[in-house]
C-alpha cells in the first residue's frame, strides 16, 4: 500500500494564489522527501477555494524540484478545453516527466466552470473528447475526426518537416483515471469498462465497497482485469505525535475551517450529508461537529491511531492499494504540518505495508446491499 496526496488545493480565501502556489511546492517537496508515492492535482476555473485552471503547469512546476513521485492530472476536463491541444500538452508533459505522468479525467463537477467555457453538454463533450484524445495518441495520419462538437484532420507524415510526430513516452500513453463520489457512482462503471484506474473519495467509507463492485462490473463486461492494488480512495489524513495534537491541528486549524467553511455547505448543497454521516440523520452543515468527523471519519491521530482507523475503511471497503490524501493551507503552521509528512513517510508508510497482505489476499466481496446489478 502507497499514500499520495491529493492538491484540490483546497485555499483559504485570504491566501494569495502566489504565496499558495509556493506552498503547494513545498508541500510537494515534502511528500517528494519522505517517500509518498504520487501528486494529484485538479482543475477548476471559478472556484475560490480550488484555484487551480491548469494542473499541467504546476506539475511542469513541480517536477523541477523533485526527484521520484509520480504526478495526475486530477482530472483534466477534456470538454471545457480544444482535446487536440490537450492531448499535445500532455504528451509533451509525459516526455518532460520522464513517464512520471499520470492523467485524470472527468466531466466537471461545477456548473460555473462549464458556464465560461461554454460547455452545455459536459457528459457528451467529454466522451468526444476523450475520443479524439486518445486517437491523436494512439493513430498515425492521415486520419480525420467529424464529430459533433469537433473536427479535425491529421495529415500524413511529412519527410521534410518531420512531422506530424510527437507521440506519448508512455505506450499507448499515460495511465488514465476516472474518479467516482456519489454512493452509486456510474462513473466507476465506465472507468472499469475502459480499463482505466480507479479513484474514490472518501466521503463515507460506507459505499466504498459499491464502488469496487461497480468497477468490478465494468472491468469484467469488456474483459480487463479489476486490480485493488490501483484502486485509490481520497481521504483525509493528519498525522502528529500524539492524539490530542493532531486533533487540534486538524479541528482548530485549516483542515477544520475548510470543512466549516467549504466543504460542508457543498455536500449540504449536493444533498450528500446523508451519505457522508448517515448515523447522525441532518442535512444542516452547522449540525455536523467537526470534531466528531475528526474522530469517526478522518484518519487523524497518532501513528498507531492512524493504522488502527485505516484498518476499518480496509475492512468496509474489502482493501484499497493506494490512500491518496487531500492537503490544507497550513501556511501559519509549517512545522507541524512538515511533521506530519515526516510521521507519514517514517512511521505510517512503514506500516501500512504490513497490511498489504491484506489486500493482495483479498477475494472480492459479494455484491454489496442495496447494489443493483
Amino acid at each position: 500500500m502507497d499514500i499520495g496526496l491529493f492538491l484540490v488545493p483546497f485555499r483559504l480565501p485570504e491566501t494569495g494564489l502566489h504565496e499558495g502556489f509556493q506552498w503547494d511546492m513545498q508541500v510537494i517537496n515534502w511528500a517528494d522527501e519522505f517517500g509518498l508515492s504520487e501528486v494529484w492535482i485538479a482543475e477548476h476555473s471559478t472556484m475560490r477555494w480550488e484555484p487551480v485552471c491548469s494542473p499541467e503547469l504546476y506539475i511542469a512546476a513541480a517536477l523541477q524540484q523533485t526527484k521520484q513521485i509520480r504526478f495526475g492530472t486530477g482530472a483534466n476536463v477534456p470538454g471545457n478545453h480544444n482535446p487536440m491541444a490537450l492531448a499535445h500538452r500532455l504528451m509533451q508533459l509525459d516526455h518532460m516527466s520522464n513517464g512520471r505522468l499520470m492523467v485524470g479525467l472527468g466531466a466537471g463537477a461545477y456548473p460555473t466552470d462549464h458556464l465560461i467555457h461554454g460547455n452545455t453538454d459536459p457528459g457528451e463533450k467529454m466522451a468526444e473528447a476523450v475520443e479524439i484524445m486518445r486517437a491523436i495518441w494512439e493513430k498515425k495520419g492521415p486520419y480525420r475526426h467529424d464529430g459533433k462538437h469537433w473536427q479535425f484532420e491529421i495529415p500524413e507524415y511529412d519527410e521534410i518537416q518531420q512531422g506530424p510526430f510527437m507521440e506519448p513516452l508512455q505506450k499507448p500513453h499515460p495511465p488514465l483515471l476516472m474518479a467516482g463520489l456519489s454512493p452509486a457512482s456510474r462513473t466507476m462503471t465506465r472507468a472499469g469498462k475502459l480499463g482505466y484506474l480507479p479513484m474514490s473519495f472518501n466521503v463515507g467509507r460506507e459505499y466504498l465497497a459499491g464502488h469496487w463492485y461497480r468497477y468490478m462490473q465494468g472491468a469484467e463486461s469488456s474483459g480487463f482485469a479489476a486490480d485493488r492494488n490501483e484502486w485509490r480512495v481520497a481521504h483525509n489524513i493528519l498525522v502528529a505525535d500524539t492524539d490530542e495534537e493532531a486533533m487540534d491541528l486538524a479541528v482548530n486549524g485549516a483542515m477544520g475551517r475548510t470543512y466549516r467553511e467549504w466543504m460542508l455547505p457543498g455536500y449540504a448543497r449536493g444533498g450528500m450529508l446523508p451519505t457522508m454521516v448517515p448515523e447522525l440523520g441532518v442535512t444542516d452543515p452547522d449540525d455536523v461537529p467537526i470534531e466528531y468527523l475528526a474522530e469517526e471519519k478522518w484518519l487523524v491521530g497518532s501513528p498507531d491511531t492512524v493504522i488502527k482507523k485505516l484498518q476499518r475503511d480496509l475492512d468496509a471497503s474489502g482493501g484499497f492499494g493506494k490512500i491518496i490524501s487531500f492537503t490544507f493551507d497550513y501556511l501559519d503552521q509549517p512545522e507541524r504540518y512538515r511533521r506530519h509528512f515526516e510521521l507519514l513517510g517514517t512511521e505510517v508508510i512503514p506500516r501500512i505495508k504490513e497490511l498489504e497482505h491484506r489486500t493482495e489476499a483479498l477475494v472480492d466481496l459479494p455484491r454489496p446491499a442495496g447494489i443493483e446489478d
